[in-house]
């Protein structure tokens, strides 16, 4: 029931009525070209994990734009009573890794990638609304996990959402305070935010770029100075 990897489910549950809506839609989009579907928000959890989770929409993106499938195929907001939300890719709050550990399925020229629930879960910290605290519990329940660890990688892997926010950009949510009561929800203890994500996947980022390594970049332009051959006279 929970991989790191693609294959974090056995079945996916093509009867429930995010599968259903999912099919529907599959049904109406061109033959003709490769089209690739990103499964996130709740209806993940319900596809592979639990099917009596409800969930009001399908939150996906594409590389195509759907809205005339979706209106083709009756699943538009207020048509529908499970209904296909189509949006910009940078909705989903996710790490860039999210994508290989996705549960992947096809349908001839239709590839779905289904978000693993470590990154459903993620994709709420903004808001953490008591739905979204209902999701961390029922997988918990089902699951296990994610463990304190796994949440902790998870989290350094979408750092920047604890950054401050344009000054144009309406968040909705606070993602430091939501940690916090996260983590005394699931884990029954406090956390410093700071000292436990944020510094550790800067140090990180740091260390990638390059950043933490002055003195050794130092000695490696004396020793190249000094091996260089003179110029001939």
């Amino acid at each position: 029931m929970w991989s790191l990897d693609r294959n974090w489910t056995s079945k996916i549950h093509w009867e429930t009525p995010a599968g259903i809506a999912l099919q529907k839609l599959i049904a109406c989009l061109p033959k003709d070209i490769p089209i690739q579907l990103y499964i996130f928000g709740s209806s993940p959890l319900q596809l592979g994990l639990e099917p009596g989770f409800l969930s009001a929409d399908v939150d996906l993106f594409s590389n195509e734009d759907l809205s005339a499938y979706i209106r083709a195929a009756g699943l538009e907001k207020g048509k529908a009573e499970v209904y296909i939300e189509q949006t910009p890719a940078n909705v989903f709050l996710a790490s860039p890794a999210w994508t290989g550990r996705a549960f992947r399925a096809e349908f001839g020229n239709v590839v779905l990638l289904i978000a693993h629930p470590l990154d459903v879960l993620v994709g709420k910290m903004k808001r953490l609304e008591a739905k979204d605290l209902n999701a961390f519990r029922l997988v918990r329940k089902i699951t296990g996990h994610p463990e304190e660890h796994e949440m902790l990688q998870a989290l350094q892997g979408i750092v920047d959402v604890y950054r401050p926010a344009f000054d144009e950009e309406d968040t909705g949510g606070d993602p430091w305070g939501n940690t916090v009561k996260l983590w005394e929800e699931l884990y029954g203890k406090s956390i410093d935010v700071r000292a436990s994500i944020v510094a550790p996947a800067l140090a990180k980022r740091r260390e990638a770029y390059g950043l933490n390594a002055g003195k050794s970049k130092d000695a490696l332009r004396d020793l190249s100075s000094r091996d260089e051959p003179k110029a001939m006279q």
